[in-house]
């Protein structure tokens, strides 16, 4: 919605003299449905239309692309024309806004006709499509949302089994009553397994949320780098606990091997000061 807003803004002037002219040269025979409907014939952006009397009663139904919605036929529309005007202007052109029906962002456009009012729908992003202003191809979004959907649900599957697999070792090993000479290595595994999980998980979650059942234009970098910083900040913990245990390991068992330790560690510490940086940059551009 942000990035709709943002060109419709930058293009505002051309954007409302097209709408214009379309509502302009638009002169239906009657508020009769199939008249009305024609408008969809020739403009794609055109989502809605319907017609409002003079005492701002609605006195058709909304009519839709491919739907007619009958019950809006009578409904009381004075609170929306509290902010119609034509002094400077015909044709009356709101601001954007979400529309309830399909929500996406809309502008509505009013056209006096004699003691009645024409009310049409138009769908910004078709519009700014149209107008060759953005690229934008329906097909692509929504295979884009089942392939998204796809990978968002594997990793969620992929997650909880980690979450479940570091949970069974933990129980396995409380059952044995910590008996072996693998107790710590479990209870590491253990730890690592869960972590990884559960930054899987909040991974798909992410992916989920905003590009499949909430996908808006507003997500942009911010989210993006508090979702990547969460999942770096996981995977950090999981390695400096994998570090942790390779030391203990080889104090137990073979002194001249800490040199690989020490190798884990620098890679640990250096994946820390990226992160930082990261997050520096990412705070800087915003």
């Amino acid at each position: 919605m942000k990035r709709v807003i943002k060109i419709y803004t930058e293009h505002k002037n051309s954007i409302q003299f097209y709408i214009r002219s379309v509502v302009q040269n638009f002169q239906p025979a009657s508020n009769n449905t199939s008249d009305l409907h024609h408008i969809f014939d020739f403009e794609k952006s055109a989502q809605f239309i319907y017609s409002v009397d003079q005492y701002f009663i609605q006195q058709t139904p909304s009519i839709g692309r491919r739907e007619v919605y009958e019950e809006r036929d009578g409904a009381d529309k004075s609170f929306y024309f509290k902010w119609v005007s034509f002094k400077d202007e015909p044709i009356h052109i709101s601001n954007p806004y979400l529309h309830h029906v399909t929500g996406q962002p809309m502008l509505t456009a009013v056209k006096q006709v004699e003691d009645d009012f024409l009310v049409i729908d138009f769908d910004i992003l078709t519009l700014l499509s149209e107008l060759q202003l953005i690229e934008h191809n329906s097909m692509f979004t929504k295979v884009n949302t089942v392939i998204m959907a796809g990978g968002g649900l594997l990793l969620g599957l992929v997650s909880v089994f980690l979450i479940l697999y570091g949970g069974y070792i933990f129980v396995e090993m409380l059952f044995s009553h910590f008996k072996g000479d693998n107790v710590m290595h479990d209870i590491f595994t253990s730890i690592i397994s869960i972590t990884i999980g559960l930054a899987i998980y909040d991974l798909a979650k992410t992916i989920i949320e905003n590009d499949v059942l909430f996908k808006t234009f507003n997500f942009g970098n911010d989210l993006q780098s508090k979702t990547l910083t969460k999942f770096l900040t996981s995977i950090i913990v999981a390695l400096s606990i994998e570090s942790l245990m390779a030391v203990f390991k080889i104090v137990l068992d073979d002194y001249s091997k800490l040199i690989n330790a020490f190798y884990l560690v620098v890679g640990v510490t250096l994946l820390i000061v990226g992160t930082a940086i990261f997050n520096k940059m990412s705070l800087n551009k915003n």
